[in-house]
């Protein structure tokens, strides 16, 4: 028979998290899904949950039940613990996690049938499941995956997913149904000047054609300023109004130009590598409520 895991991140509190494990199909629609989509206080384990101080919600089913996962694990967790005793900045999952990713994810499919609101929606979301922001510079997105995948996550990079007849839109749409966290990568691929700073000069400059063509040169070179592409700032509003701005992280190379009107978001300056930072990337993905292996 199969067994529903399920784990809850909460907003607040001295326990973070919620763990009900060996439930039946039954009992996880009936005692989780219903009470919370229907905002009601309901249990989760011995936890009593609220619906407000819910950040998001997993459910997985496993082939075997938790006691059996647990013993097929017991040598691999002591083996964790002792690296992690050697190893100051590595440590072990605690036994829940092995329970909860030993299985599937199912949350998607038990949500299905229920009415939604955009709020409660949000709180279903893979929580493996990171998606990458990126434009033409392609290396720091490597390692940004690769990264991403140590920490035992999935990056999601949309060029890399089949397109099929679909709009770059309908895409996002598509991919990012349980995503819980993005990274957008500001990289300097374009450059930018302002209009009318360009129409003034030249209304001002009164030169001979050979010097005025040089002086304009000169100053439009000396004044553009490094741009990401314009693809890259959709995709990043995209993400800011899907998973609000608690749950996206902007990632900059160099002295990209930042837009002016996405205040409230967390930004990460890096020079060359997105490993220079990443002890800040770490602890974004953690207030967000992932769990990092490291």
């Amino acid at each position: 028979m199969p067994y529903y895991q399920v784990i809850i991140a909460k907003k607040s509190g001295k326990t973070r998290w919620a763990f009900a494990f060996d439930l039946s199909k039954k009992r996880v629609v009936e005692e989780i899904i219903t009470p919370f989509t229907h905002l009601e206080p309901f249990m989760c384990g011995r936890s009593p949950i609220e619906p407000s101080d819910v950040d998001h919600i997993r459910i997985s089913v496993t082939e075997e039940s938790s006691s059996q996962i647990l013993a097929k694990t017991k040598w691999k967790r002591l083996g964790e613990r002792l690296i992690g005793g050697f190893r100051e900045k590595r440590r072990d999952y605690p036994e829940e996690w092995y329970i909860i990713k030993a299985g599937k994810d199912v949350t998607g499919d038990l949500i299905k049938g229920f009415s939604l609101s955009e709020e409660v929606s949000r709180t279903f979301v893979a929580m493996e499941k990171v998606f990458i922001v990126h434009g033409r510079d392609t290396e720091p997105v490597k390692e940004l995956k690769a990264m991403l995948s140590e920490f035992g996550l999935n990056p999601i990079v949309l060029h890399e997913l089949p397109s099929g007849s679909m709009t770059i839109i309908e895409k996002l749409e598509k991919y990012s149904k349980d995503v819980g966290f993005a990274f957008a990568v500001l990289t300097p691929d374009d450059v930018g000047f302002e209009l009318n700073r360009f129409q003034s000069l030249l209304r001002t400059a009164t030169f001979e054609h050979d010097q005025k063509r040089w002086f304009l040169e000169e100053t439009i070179t000396h004044e553009l300023k490094p741009r990401t592409r314009q693809n890259v700032l959709l995709e990043f509003g995209f993400f800011m109004g899907k998973l609000n701005r608690s749950k996206v992280c902007c990632l900059y190379k160099g002295n990209v130009d930042l837009p002016s009107d996405m205040q409230g978001i967390v930004y990460i300056h890096f020079n060359n590598s997105v490993n220079e930072v990443r002890g800040k990337i770490i602890k974004e993905l953690k207030a967000a409520g992932y769990e990092i292996r490291i």
